[in-house]
């Protein structure tokens, strides 16, 4: 059976110890090397030959984002998961850098264990505590996106709206029928989630679209 090699970098001997031991437990893991810094992990990566990194990210000297990027750079099908103290903190940068997954140092030693099996199998585990609150920013960032399907014309209605122009006034100002200005406001809202035009006006002025 061939094993997956693991590189760990933490900067704390005994966390790296206890990683080591746990990954160890499970026959189809080798830890190859150990770094206490980012430095130590780019210089020790061509020796270990390690099919995947479990990266700490706060490290003395370049920290564990950076040293990802890096990693990457040299070695492009290295796995790389960060194991992190700081929820979904620095999930984004991360991501950005390269990581192919993302756990808790909470984790347990089969989430471990599954988490490094998977990521060496192709997959991006992410802790499971950390995946409602990611949800919660997707849709966040879902909602932000929607700002850029508004038309000018769009915009323009809610200028008038939060002008206090009457309905008829804003159909004859932007030629157009009351039927249209109503299919116009049904997706502006959509678009924002409210339902009706109080709303409307404050959500677009808290995303600055006025």
């Amino acid at each position: 059976m061939t094993k997956i090699r693991v590189l760990l970098v933490d900067d704390h001997p005994v966390v790296r110890m206890g990683i080591r031991r746990l990954l160890e437990l499970e026959e189809q893991i080798s830890v190859v090397g150990e770094a206490g810094s980012g430095e130590e992990a780019l210089e020790q990566m061509d020796a270990s030959a390690a099919d995947v990194v479990m990266m700490d990210i706060r490290l003395p000297g370049i920290d564990g984002i950076e040293t990802t990027r890096r990693l990457h750079a040299q070695h492009p099908d290295l796995k790389v998961i960060v194991l992190s103290s700081f929820g979904d903190e620095y999930l984004a940068k991360a991501v950005d850098a390269g990581a192919n997954g993302y756990i808790m140092k909470t984790a347990t030693q089969p989430e471990l264990v599954h988490a490094v099996v998977q990521v060496a199998n192709g997959q991006t585990p992410v802790d499971a505590k950390l995946i409602p609150n990611i949800f919660r920013q997707l849709g966040e960032l879902s909602r932000m996106a929607g700002c850029r399907v508004l038309s000018d014309r769009q915009r323009e209605i809610l200028r008038l709206i939060a002008n206090g122009v009457p309905s008829n006034e804003i159909a004859a100002r932007l030629s157009m029928s009351h039927a249209t200005l109503t299919r116009e406001l049904r997706h502006v809202f959509d678009v924002l989630g409210v339902d009706d035009r109080a709303h409307a006006v404050a959500e677009a002025s808290r995303r600055g679209l006025f």
